[in-house]
């Protein structure tokens, strides 16, 4: 289901101000005291919309594009967040950086997680290298997965059924069925556990969108979730959960000159890692976080490759608040950690004119690991002027090292009903190339000689808080140096990727608003604007994008919500068979408005929902060639038990 807005506030009971917030610092921090704005996506914001997908949710966010959400279930999908690409967005589980080594961007893919096994989120926009390591150039995205409930057994079970069409193809048949399983609780000696099953089957659309106008099949998706926890916590200085995930998909995709095909993609990756918090003192706790990921990825077509990939991801760190006045109110906040990073993979390829695999990269030979200690420090005066800094080392074991820093001033003053802050940043970021850019040799792509890429963001902003009402305004400018690209030869048409012989800027302007309207509707919206000022094209990046919604109780636990996004034309390009040549393409604007409705009975175990996405049936392009989503319906159920 295309969702197509942002989420709504928090709690309309919750002063915005003092919703609290981990990202920027790794300490818990009221938003006034941070100082950057960090999205904040919490359970109940996933609630409101349990039907879409996490790409689907994440796309609702100012300076986020999720490129491919909108499209068939197994699309690739590409992150471009503030005008950036896959390689520099960190995501972490639990604290935990996760990615899978053997992909191109060595990032992490969205389509093996379920929403419904998430508790929150938090995105931490702007280079954040000195506190979350390589890769975060443009945003870390930490997901949180859901903790044991207070009680010794919760039950949650969810169904949704819904139909999945074009615009020209509206077949109204059941080609998406989700259902999903959860338990988990709290014994009385301190145990914790959790446990949950999830299944996605979606039919109906084609990936791609022949140019000759024929009927294309229906391209599958197929994924299952499981996950299981257990841990300890003894409700007063020490916590422990070790987790085991099972994520798997597979998915039909078509030829890359955009015509019917029976090929597929099959995606497996098995995670289990450890979260850890002893609290020795009042102010201070060690804390540890590690995730390790082993990643099977099949291409079953006319260039069929395995790729098998292991990465491991530890993070240290002990973090104590000075107090520097008897109230608490004047602090110092420090971070002393350590992360450690090992990536490897291994490919096998049936070579042009061969019949059997041969091996194309041995996990021996394509390896990298990062040790870096880091340390941080934030400054509150308790008279509102606050600063974050932090620095941190990067070793690679391929590169030289690298130093990356922070530097974050804020100051927020406390005026009659409300708060106003302004803030700031000069921030670095060092993103190391990838294996595959690397070393690959399945289709020779790879070049040992790629130097790694630098980047330094500027950011001004302000933000105004008053009760359920808050209002941000923010202008970045990143400037990279050394940026990794694909450089195609038109004579020979072989590819490979290099260095940028240029450094590329960009500069952008993002506006969020969160309100309550007369006490009965909430309204969120936002703006964003990104831009290359080397009159270099962002391919795919709308440069101008707007979101909205707006949610209202029309009955006695019936609410109803109306979604609007608007995107600006977008830069792409094809490679045409017929010339030989790649052409460029300009993709027109589009509008998308959804519609959702939920009902929740008097105890609340039992919640209805039904929703219409792409009201009115726009007949749009996301990606040159390839098929989205037109006006589609689903119902669903969630039980609590």
């Amino acid at each position: 289901m295309a969702i197509s807005a942002i989420a709504q506030v928090d709690s309309t009971t919750t002063k915005l101000e003092k919703v609290t917030v981990t990202a920027a610092s790794k300490f818990e921090q009221q938003r006034k005291d941070s100082g950057k704005p960090v999205i904040k996506i919490t359970q109940e914001d996933i609630e409101k919309q349990s039907a879409a997908s996490l790409a689907d949710l994440l796309n609702q966010y100012a300076g986020i594009e999720i490129n491919g959400a909108r499209s068939n279930a197994g699309q690739n999908l590409s992150y471009f967040i503030r005008g950036g690409n896959n390689r520099q967005v960190s995501f972490l589980i639990d604290g935990a950086q996760v990615n899978d080594p053997s992909l191109i961007a060595s990032d992490f893919d969205l389509r093996l997680v379920d929403l419904g096994q998430i508790e929150e989120i938090e995105i931490l926009k702007g280079a954040s290298s000195s506190l979350y390591g390589a890769n975060a150039g443009t945003a870390v995205i930490n997901i949180k997965l859901k903790e044991a409930a207070r009680k010794k057994l919760r039950v949650s079970i969810g169904s949704f059924v819904g139909t999945n069409s074009s615009a020209e193809d509206q077949e109204i048949s059941p080609d998406e069925v989700t259902n999903s399983i959860n338990a988990s609780g709290r014994l009385e000696n301190g145990l914790t556990y959790a446990a949950g099953f999830h299944h996605q089957y979606t039919y109906g659309l084609s990936a791609v969108e022949p140019l000759d106008g024929s009927a294309a099949r229906p391209d599958k998706f197929n994924r299952i979730n499981g996950l299981g926890r257990i841990g300890y916590d003894n409700n007063d200085n020490f916590k422990l959960t070790s987790y085991v995930s099972f994520d798997e998909y597979t998915a039909e995709f078509d030829n890359f000159d955009f015509t019917d095909a029976d090929n597929e993609t099959y995606s497996r990756q098995i995670r289990w890692g450890t979260n850890a918090e002893y609290k020795y003192a009042d102010q201070g706790s060690i804390v540890y976080n590690d995730v390790s990921t082993h990643t099977r990825r099949d291409t079953r077509s006319g260039s069929p490759t395995v790729f098998n990939s292991d990465g491991y991801s530890l993070d240290l760190f002990n973090k104590y608040a000075f107090d520097l006045s008897a109230d608490g109110s004047h602090q110092l906040k420090t971070i002393l950690g350590f992360n450690f990073r090992t990536n490897s993979f291994e490919s096998d390829a049936i070579p042009f004119g061969s019949t059997g695999f041969e091996q194309t990269a041995d996990e021996d030979e394509t390896n990298f690991q990062i040790y870096d200690p880091y340390a941080n420090v934030v400054y509150e005066s308790g008279f509102g002027f606050n600063l974050n800094t932090g620095i941190r080392y990067n070793i690679h074991s391929d590169y030289d090292s690298e130093l990356v820093y922070s530097v974050n001033p804020s100051w927020d003053f406390q005026l009659e009903d409300s708060t106003l802050k302004f803030y700031g940043s000069y921030s670095t970021a060092y993103i190391t190339p990838s294996l595959y850019q690397l070393f690959d040799r399945s289709f020779n792509l790879g070049n040992p000689d790629l130097q790694p890429e630098t980047n330094k963001t500027r950011e001004v902003g302000v933000e105004w808080f008053q009760k359920t009402t808050s209002l941000t305004l923010s202008v970045f400018d990143r400037r990279s140096e050394n940026e990794v690209i694909f450089v195609s030869d038109p004579v020979t048409f072989q590819g490979r990727y290099e260095n940028a012989p240029v450094d590329t800027q960009v500069f952008g302007f993002e506006a969020s608003l969160q309100t309550r309207i007369a006490d009965r509707f909430d309204l969120a919206a936002n703006y964003s604007f990104a831009d290359r000022t080397d009159d270099l094209i962002i391919s795919r990046v709308p440069k101008q994008k707007v979101n909205a919604s707006l949610r209202t109780k029309i009955l006695d636990r019936t609410f109803l919500t109306l979604r609007y996004q608007y995107n600006d034309p977008r830069q792409d390009a094809f490679f045409n068979n017929t010339t030989f040549t790649t052409d460029p393409v300009t993709l027109e604007a589009y509008q998308l408005i959804d519609l959702d409705a939920t009902y929740k009975l008097k105890n609340r175990d039992l919640t209805l929902f039904g929703g219409v996405s792409n009201l009115f049936n726009e007949d749009f392009t996301e990606l040159y060639g390839f098929q989205t989503r037109g006006r589609n319906y689903k119902l669903g159920l969630r039980v609590n038990l």
